[in-house]
């Protein structure tokens, strides 16, 4: 779902990309959602973009193995991609279907824009073989692209309402000094394994040992290297954002500077942070940009799940999308090469 704001821009310049298909019957449905149709050629089609994408993407690190690779418990890197792929269709329908709510539609500009890109694609090498190995025609393409731009435009009309003031508390970037004795190692083989209980207990010693001599007055860098601590570094801080956890979040927040945390349990070890800047105005400044970013997509993914709450009680992917489309439909590494220049289609950012 991180992925809401601006999906349908990504997946048209993937369909001017590079798409490649396998071979399927106009007349079948690839699933329902709610009121929603998709047919095959149609789901298929996507797929084939993700796939593309995702070659293009990690092909250098699988290899020819790619799509049978077992990325989690199990599940191939095919099954992955196909299944992501449904769910992005979904998203793309949903906003689309509610652009009555936001007057939302196309300029004749953009209708000329989609036609042309439609064209495009119908009429480049992979285009054909596309559109001919799905059994469909440049009417499908065109309604995908026009589909995929007024979702955007949805998606946009959400966001313009999103309130752009940002606060410097709630952007605020502080920097601290973290002390960490760590509870992890790396052995002889490379891996990271964690300490024995016996050795913790040393860290946690240490730690403890280390927090009364900053509270006597002793030099928090000094002590780093006394304790011999190569991830003893200043580093920013911000709240949300910290891999320390909560607990180290609201210790960090309640400081003043100069001021340093109690000896915290996380998994990176026991650690002791001391802050050095209250607040870093030109990191305050940058990160401002972030917040509002994450506000925006928070209120569209809001927004999707609110309309899609009820659909989604009932939705089952292994039960409601037609087997031909799980099992059947394969992908084969490297199918897109081609002679002709990948065309990449050109969206507007707000």
């Amino acid at each position: 779902m991180k992925k809401l704001k601006k999906l349908a821009a990504v997946l048209l310049a993937g369909v001017m990309m590079c798409t490649a298909l396998t071979g399927c019957s106009i007349g079948n449905t690839a699933f329902k959602y709610g009121d929603i149709k998709v047919s095959m050629p149609e789901a298929v089609l996507y797929a084939q973009v993700q796939q593309c994408v995702a070659e293009n993407q990690y092909g250098s690190y699988f290899g020819e193995n790619m799509w049978s690779s077992k990325i989690q418990e199990g599940v191939t890197m095919e099954e992955s991609v196909k299944k992501d792929t449904i769910d992005q269709i979904k998203i793309v329908k949903i906003f689309a279907a509610h652009a009555d709510d936001y007057k939302v539609s196309l300029t004749e500009d953009e209708k000329k824009a989609v036609e042309e890109q439609a064209k495009a694609f119908a009429e480049g090498e992979i285009g054909k073989k596309a559109m001919e190995k799905a059994g469909a025609d440049e009417e499908l393409v065109s309604a995908m692209y026009e589909e995929n731009a007024i979702a955007n435009k949805v998606q946009q009309a959400i966001i313009d309402k999103v309130d752009t003031k940002v606060t410097d508390e709630e952007a605020k970037v502080s920097t601290v000094y973290k002390l960490v004795f760590a509870i992890k190692k790396t052995d002889a083989d490379g891996k990271e394994v964690t300490l024995s209980k016996a050795e913790q207990k040393k860290q946690e010693t240490k730690a403890k040992k280390a927090y009364r001599a900053l509270k006597k007055g002793a030099d928090i860098t000094a002590l780093a290297q006394q304790y011999d601590i190569t991830d003893g570094a200043e580093e920013s801080f911000s709240a949300g954002k910290s891999l320390g956890g909560e607990t180290f979040e609201k210790a960090v927040d309640k400081l003043k500077k100069g001021e340093f945390t109690p000896v915290i349990k996380d998994d990176e070890g026991y650690v002791i942070a001391k802050l050095t800047t209250d607040m870093d105005e030109k990191k305050t400044k940058e990160n401002k940009e972030t917040v509002l970013q994450e506000r925006q997509n928070q209120a569209v993914k809001d927004q999707y799940n609110k309309w899609t709450k009820d659909l989604e009680k009932d939705w089952d992917y292994e039960k409601d999308v037609n087997k031909k489309y799980r099992e059947d439909l394969t992908f084969t590494f490297g199918e897109f090469t081609s002679t002709e220049s990948s065309t990449t289609a050109t969206t507007t950012e707000k």
